[in-house]
């Protein structure tokens, strides 16, 4: 069975790299989606010992089991809850809340009086141009009103999320900054105790430090995937490690895969690994254009993203192994023509995380000994 190796050091690297960045505002580790791969309690354990004492997520059961497994700072749920048992368990266990409008500032009111809470902490979520969460950020009174209504629920923050923080063209995002630092002026003035703010992603952090505020919301930095030119020094954290399963050799003109789209130019010798895309090998994400994008602009730069797309390949003993034909869903085969490779040895796949099946098993590369990825 494959597993994903983390490389411990290369993970600290990157860590103290965005503390460094943040300066004084508070790194706010996201840790969606299984901890962007790299494991949701390891990942948050190893973050707190790292001195981070902020987290969000967007699911109430990974907020829990961070509760569960002795995180003990700040859980931030970015997405609000109106079911009463979930404010309940949330109450409970010190969760800070999503309020996004107000009904979900009257749901968590309601959970609050039943708990004779007085001060259960909360969030307010702003839209500034998403259009996903979070009040409009232009509705001044609406929000003012909302507020007047949660005796119960203490202000410990006021966030947005930007939407083009790693376009070229920074206008949009300079826009939804102005547009949240005024409203956050507007109720300071008006007496409210806002509490952190916090608008920056890990793309904005590198290209906008200004807009750091109170605190700032990482997620792929950790893993040293940006979607911006990184001139920093991240580093990649982890890879997928993979055990040959059978050695061929081929004849020139046989073919490779499925598909009838892909035959060999010479005879090869061929390996077979036990990891496919069921395991994330070749996974990437894809963006649907939408009906309001001109499909030949959006054609045009798919193309072009394909020109730098690289070529997937393993890697043994610091020497890179071509994929042959389509990975397959539970097995890659590769070009080991002229490498000693035998069955029951390991190869390493570089991987984005992310599309790593959460039942693979996560290994924290501690050991100087052994080598990385």
């Amino acid at each position: 069975m494959p597993t994903l190796t983390i490389d411990v050091s290369a993970l600290k690297h990157n860590t103290h790299l965005i503390q460094k960045l943040a300066a004084n505002a508070a790194v706010i580790a996201v840790l969606k989606n299984n901890g962007y791969g790299l494991g949701l309690v390891p990942f948050a354990s190893f973050l707190q010992e790292e001195g981070i004492s902020h987290f969000a997520v967007t699911e109430l059961c990974d907020a829990l089991a961070l509760r569960g497994c002795g995180i003990r700072g700040h859980i931030l749920l970015l997405t609000p809850l109106y079911e009463f048992d979930e404010l309940i368990d949330a109450i409970q266990n010190n969760i800070e809340l999503c309020i996004s409008g107000p009904a979900s500032a009257r749901a968590a009111q309601d959970a609050a009086i039943y708990m004779n809470c007085s001060a259960v902490p909360v969030q307010l979520c702003i839209d500034t141009g998403f259009g996903r969460f979070g009040f409009s950020v232009d509705n001044v009174k609406k929000i003012q009103d909302t507020l007047e209504t949660m005796s119960c629920l203490k202000l410990c923050g006021i966030f947005s999320h930007l939407y083009a923080s790693a376009c070229k063209n920074s206008s949009a995002v300079r826009k939804q900054f102005s547009s949240f630092e005024r409203l956050c002026t507007t109720l300071t003035e008006h007496g409210v105790s806002i509490g952190m703010r916090h608008i920056s992603s890990s793309s904005s952090l590198l290209r906008f430090p200004e807009m750091n505020l109170d605190g700032v919301r990482i997620g792929s930095a950790f893993l040293g995937r940006v979607a911006v030119r990184d001139s920093f020094g991240f580093q990649e954290v982890c890879c997928l490690r993979a055990l040959i399963s059978e050695i061929r050799t081929l004849p020139m003109g046989h073919n490779v895969g499925y598909g009838n789209s892909f035959r060999l130019k010479h005879p090869t010798i061929t390996a077979v690994t036990d990891a496919g895309y069921a395991h994330g090998l070749g996974m990437k994400h894809s963006h649907f254009p939408g009906n309001h994008v001109c499909p030949i602009l959006y054609i045009l730069r798919r193309l072009r993203q394909s020109l730098t797309i690289r070529a997937p390949f393993a890697r043994y003993q610091n020497r890179k192994l071509p994929v042959l034909g389509q990975i397959c869903m539970n097995s890659t085969i590769l070009d080991a023509t002229g490498c000693h490779l035998q069955v029951g040895d390991t190869v390493s796949f570089p991987v984005n995380p992310v599309y790593v099946d959460s039942r693979i098993k996560r290994n924290y590369l501690i050991s100087q000994t052994e080598p990385t990825c």
